[in-house]
């Protein structure tokens, strides 16, 4: 009687074991596949911006009718890669304008990718950080400090239509993208508008007489709710004035839009 008690007591503590052995299985099981799903479903779109859209946008406009002397080329460069590594929140586009002699040769962004994170914020333990690091290098940071050569000018335009791109980044930036959430616009230009209707190397710049011409009156645009940052290539100290300045601040405040950040890029 008492080896069958032992008996019963084996079968019972074997199926016990059976049971957390299979137990345990079915729990790794489904945590390898809920690590999977998490890492390799992106829950992004072909622009690596979230299936609901992205959260925020920001638009940069370089000015390429100049080119950058030495020292200028280095902070543009190293301005490009903070902006990618801080200035693009995960979830938010980024769009990429040039500013050229011919506007109508580039009124589309050249550059449209949203940041889809880099991971360090994400769970370990759901996530696939090695992944998320390596989609952010390859995916967004690479491609866009790869037109850096692209945003750069070998030599003088004749002109430089600011104004004119300006309505490009509402048209084509802004309102097609409709994103719902925080806007900014960073413009790397001298501001120095120059084309046959309007150049502030032969006015002195005053918005109001600006604003009441006909051709003041063309050159406005809606940027309704966009914070603006400009930082200065100063190539013409002279003009670069705090009178240049107001002038921006002015129309910037017309269009509904404020320059919330002015910075000189150094050289």
């Amino acid at each position: 009687m008492k080896a069958r008690n032992i008996e019963v007591e084996e079968s019972g503590a074997q199926y016990w074991l059976w049971a957390i052995l299979c137990g345990v299985a079915v729990i790794a099981i489904t945590c390898t596949a809920a690590y999977w799903f998490f890492a390799h479903s992106s829950g992004l779109d072909k622009r690596l911006c979230p299936t609901g859209g992205p959260v925020g946008q920001v638009v940069l406009l370089v000015d390429k009718t100049d080119p950058l002397n030495f020292t200028q080329k280095q902070a543009f460069e190293s301005s490009l890669d903070r902006l990618m590594t801080q200035g693009v929140p995960a979830g938010y586009l980024l769009s990429v304008f040039v500013l050229g002699e011919d506007y109508t040769a580039t009124p589309k962004a050249v550059f449209s990718q949203c940041n889809p994170g880099d991971g360090a914020e994400a769970n370990a333990f759901t996530a696939n950080k090695a992944h998320l690091r390596k989609r952010f290098k390859q995916g967004f940071r690479q491609p866009m400090l790869a037109l850096a050569n692209e945003l750069q000018a070998s030599k003088p335009a004749k002109y430089s239509p600011i104004l004119e791109m300006l309505e490009m980044t509402s048209i084509n930036g802004f309102r097609k993208e409709d994103v719902k959430g925080p806007r900014r616009l960073i413009i790397v230009s001298d501001m120095l508008h120059n084309t046959p209707q309007y150049s502030m190397y032969r006015v002195v710049p005053d918005f109001e007489l600006f604003h009441d011409s006909n051709y003041g009156r063309k050159m406005h645009t809606d940027l309704n709710g966009v914070d603006v940052e400009i930082q200065y290539v100063i190539n013409t100290p002279q003009l670069q004035t705090r009178r240049n300045l107001k002038f921006w601040e002015d129309y910037f405040a017309s269009t509904g839009a404020r320059i919330v950040a002015v910075k000189p890029l150094e050289g």
